[in-house]
């Protein structure tokens, strides 16, 4: 009876529920890998055709977005051209931790004993990636944006053109670049080493690793 109700009291420590944030965790991790690797095969698709990329806009969107996405290209073309060896490094970088944020998704989805640690080692790459991407953003970009601030400019002018809108003038030019090519980056690899931080301290929690811990009840068949 009571070797009974201790099998019992197992089994059920075996299927105790997957806590919330670890749900969550994994769908953010999902999400950000999904988008590094789609972006990183760009990039180094890109490179291996040694093409310059056409930006071909409909006037559909807003002036701030299409400044966006038009600088985006201006400075991918810029590094293709200028940077080659540097942007494939980057490109290369984050396609790994897209990988390893993918790996870690379905590590924790399927049930895997080793989704813990290989959350952890998902946070320590996303720490160093980020912290690449924002030594990238110093020490190439930066000194980059005067240079493309002629070429940014005569493409926004054409942009402004077809869509009717006013000129953009130098200054707004300069402190688009600035904002959307380095400003911008800057922020959002600061948010990646705050998520990472986030992934390692929660990763790291006592109820994760209970939740790891827990006797898992084996399948017979």
């Amino acid at each position: 009876m009571n070797g009974r109700a201790h099998d019992t009291n197992q089994e059920g420590r075996s299927h105790s529920p997957r806590p919330r944030w670890l749900t969550l965790f994994a769908v953010v991790m999902l999400l950000l890998g999904g988008r590094m690797f789609l972006g990183s095969v760009m990039d180094l698709h890109r490179l291996a055709k040694g093409r310059t990329e056409i930006l071909n806009l409909d006037g559909s969107l807003d002036a701030q977005q299409e400044a966006l996405l038009r600088g985006q290209v201006v400075l991918a073309n810029a590094l293709s051209a200028g940077h080659p060896t540097v942007l494939s490094l980057h490109a290369l970088a984050r396609l790994g931790l897209g990988l390893v944020y993918l790996f870690a998704v379905a590590a924790v989805f399927s049930g895997d004993p080793r989704g813990r640690q290989v959350s952890v080692f998902a946070g320590l790459a996303g720490i160093l990636v980020s912290v690449g991407n924002a030594l990238f953003l110093v020490l190439v970009v930066r000194p980059m944006l005067p240079s493309l601030l002629p070429l940014l400019g005569e493409a926004l002018a054409q942009d402004a053109a077809r869509a009717g809108r006013p000129f953009p003038t130098a200054e707004v030019v300069a402190g688009q670049a600035r904002l959307f090519l380095y400003e911008v980056p800057m922020m959002v690899s600061a948010m990646g080493v705050a998520f990472s931080l986030l992934l390692l301290a929660y990763f790291h929690s006592q109820r994760v690793r209970l939740f790891y811990n827990q006797p898992r009840q084996v399948d017979h068949g």
